[in-house]
């Protein structure tokens, strides 16, 4: 009895040792494959960066070198998904068809939209991934007729034909995709076309409203074209009425501005066809428009006084040379939203004009006044002592949006800084 008790007491022993052993390394192979997939989505997250830069080689050594490490099928969707893309915008068509195979390897079912890819990628993606469901759908029903067991088959009576042997073979249904290969190679030649490449036209017209720096002065400016709509009726009406002293003087003069601006656009991408961020050339013509507009009324020590409606307005249309930076995101989509920083310079040339018209009133005479006039800048800074520059300088600060009508057309619009506040629309054309 005690012998067996020995026994099973070893036995007992042996079965934990056995259970450490073999559950121990299966604890530590989980924990290194966890830490290994944790590696591999630092590595798809870096590539993903270097993607969305526009660095496409960088973007492939780093998808790569998560492909070679990863074991879930999730990462290594992603990582072959992300080769396919990368060599796409390489114009490398045959790797990126290669890769996109491999998505089909670990995930058929995976479909993507024109919407957030370039169209021509997308098409051929999904050609493939649909092509890939064919064919696993034709080998499975291949496999299903080989697996009919002889015994579902009659056998044969005497004097019957076999039908085994007198039953058409099965069709080949694999047979016509022989020549795929082809259209799927023409499609990635012309992809890269549809997408645009290195320079962009475009044109665009844009309405020009309140002026960014109004405030800084807008005061000063109308109190001094206020001040020349007195000066003006005074020595026309003390042209009639000669002895006229000035008295005080009141105004209620509001001030407004508006314009409109066209021009034409050439932009480089220094990346090329997949390239986020581009450098623009433009030549604008912009017709600028402050004015003051309102009642005046001027009196004089006799009595009498001058109530006059003016408006008085400063006009300019300044032909700008103006260089800008923009960067699109999510380039090579449908719908790209973009930012543009850019500044403008040319001579500062312009007129200032009023017109004014009201009564003369003396006791119970009155008389109807009136007149107008155009002034240069150059006059006006030397008669209401107000130092405009000569030189007109252009901020641009927009924010915009493009979408593609056909492959490498587009229609934009933006909104935002132009020395003002700025609603533009325009078409352009990327090859």
């Amino acid at each position: 009895m005690t012998d067996i008790r020995k026994t099973l007491r070893v036995l007992r022993w042996l079965l934990f040792l056995g259970a450490v052993f073999l559950i121990v390394p299966y604890a530590f192979s989980a924990q290194a494959s966890q830490s290994q997939e944790e590696e591999v989505q630092k590595l798809l997250n870096q590539a993903d960066a270097y993607s969305q830069k526009g660095d496409y080689k960088l973007a492939v050594g780093g998808y790569l070198e998560a492909a070679a490490l990863a074991q879930s099928k999730p990462n290594l969707s992603r990582a072959y998904f992300g080769l396919a893309l990368s060599y796409f915008y390489l114009r490398d068509m045959a790797n990126s068809v290669k890769w996109m195979r491999k998505v089909s390897g670990v995930d058929p079912n995976k479909e993507i939209s024109e919407l957030f890819y370039p169209k021509g990628f997308a098409q051929l993606f999904n050609q493939v991934q649909k092509e890939r469901r064919e064919a696993l759908a034709t080998k499975a029903q291949a496999a299903a007729k080989q697996e009919i067991p002889e015994k579902a088959v009659e056998e044969k009576k005497p004097g019957q034909q076999d039908v085994r042997k007198t039953e058409p073979p099965p069709e080949k249904t694999a047979a016509p995709a022989v020549k795929q290969p082809e259209a799927r190679d023409e499609t990635a030649r012309q992809a890269p076309e549809k997408m645009g490449g290195h320079w962009e036209i475009s044109a665009h017209y844009s309405t020009w409203g309140l002026n960014l720096i109004k405030g800084l002065f807008e005061k000063s400016l109308t109190d001094e074209l206020g001040e020349d709509i007195q000066n003006e009726v005074t020595k026309y009406v003390q042209g009639l009425h000669g002895g006229l002293v000035k008295s005080t003087y009141t105004q209620d003069l509001s001030f407004d501005t508006s314009g409109s601006n066209y021009g034409l656009e050439v932009r480089y991408y220094s990346k090329g066809r997949g390239g986020t961020f581009s450098f623009g050339l433009s030549f604008e013509k912009t017709h600028i428009k402050l004015g003051v507009s309102g009642l005046a009324k001027q009196n004089f020590t006799n009595g009498s006084f001058a109530a006059v409606d003016a408006d008085a307005y400063i006009e300019t249309s300044p032909f700008t040379t103006n260089f800008s930076f923009r960067w699109d995101f999510n380039s090579g989509r449908v719908v790209t939203p973009y930012f543009v920083l850019g500044v403008g310079f040319s001579a500062l040339e312009g007129t200032w004009s009023y017109v004014w018209s009201g009564d003369y009133q003396l006791g119970s005479d009155k008389q109807s006044i009136g007149d107008s006039k155009t002034k240069t800048f150059v006059e006006l800074s030397e008669d209401i002592d107000f130092n405009i520059p000569k030189t007109f300088i252009l901020v641009q600060l927009n924010f915009g949006v493009k979408a593609e009508v056909y492959p490498g057309a587009f229609i934009l619009a933006e909104a935002g800084i132009w020395d003002g506040l700025i609603l533009r629309f325009g078409a352009a054309c990327r090859f």
